[in-house]
């Protein structure tokens, strides 16, 4: 999609697809940096809490990829209660389900679904959960409505957004539309910032409907041996800068991933891991 273009929700929609069915493998090849005690792990735990599930409640994760948060609330409402999760692109749900068998659940199933196009019962979930997904709907506003609908009276929404780019792993952004030449991407489209201020993520959730809407930040953090691993992991994870650097001629390339590799240095300790603090935004709310 041409960044000049109109925005067409549909041609966005089936690239988010696509790109996430070609990160599958690096999902799953950088599970343990994603899903480290201060990283993943965290983030799911604080947005459970948030959502003060228990034991018997049936929970919907919207956009919830190889099966986080998930897994982490069919740990709580264990054999009594049910997740569902829900992604866009069924890509990640192998290993999803892999990392249910492993953990010896059988609460949770997974649906492939466009967030904005969910179709569950009014008053169907006591909790509903999205990490990291809100930022990519068109129609931020729209999908929060429902997702109210879907809730039972007293039911809560927990989700987090990425915060501001400050030390996130799209610290290599910039560096690639800068070596390209590239405009920034336009406003008020979706995409890892689109939701980074903590006020308008508040206002759209107490616009859906809810209230004691109430909002927070969480430090996750990334780590990886060295530099160069953590380039990997990015290129992994984000295939829409991948493909921009694959695009170019060999010289090209290796400039960019050195220059982004150079980058992570600045995160390093002591013993040359890169470590690297990304702020999450959580809003809470409840029906």
């Amino acid at each position: 999609m041409n960044r000049a273009d109109a925005f067409d929700t549909a041609v966005f929609k089936e690239m988010m697809r696509a790109e996430y069915r070609s990160a599958a493998a690096g999902w799953r090849r950088w599970h343990d940096v994603l899903e480290a005690e201060e990283g993943g792990k965290l983030h799911s735990s604080k947005l459970v809490e948030l959502a003060k599930i228990g034991s018997g409640d049936a929970v919907l994760d919207v956009a919830g990829g190889y099966g986080e948060p998930s897994i982490t609330a069919a740990r709580l409402v264990g054999p009594s209660g049910r997740v569902v999760c829900t992604d866009i692109s069924g890509g990640m749900f192998a290993f999803g389900q892999e990392r249910v068998a492993e953990a010896g659940l059988d609460n949770v199933e997974f649906v492939e679904r466009d967030a904005e196009q969910l179709n569950f019962e009014d008053g169907s979930f006591d909790a509903v959960l999205s990490r990291a997904g809100l930022m990519f709907l068109p129609d931020v506003a729209g999908t929060l409505k429902q997702l109210h609908s879907f809730l039972k009276p007293g039911g809560r929404l927990a989700a987090s957004v990425w915060g501001p780019p400050t030390v996130q792993v799209t610290t290599a952004m910039p560096i690639v539309f800068a070596e390209l030449k590239l405009p920034p991407p336009p406003p008020g489209r979706p995409g890892i910032f689109a939701l980074a201020d903590p006020d308008m993520l508040a206002a759209l959730v107490v616009d859906a409907g809810f209230h004691d809407v109430e909002t927070g930040t969480i430090r996750v953090i990334f780590e990886t041996d060295t530099p160069e691993q953590f380039t990997e992991f990015v290129q992994d994870l984000a295939p829409t800068i991948t493909e921009l650097v694959d695009e170019q001629p060999p010289e090209v390339q290796e400039r960019i991933r050195r220059k982004v590799t150079e980058a992570w240095t600045q995160f390093q300790d002591a013993g040359g891991r890169v470590r690297t603090e990304n702020q999450s935004i959580w809003v809470v709310g409840t029906k």
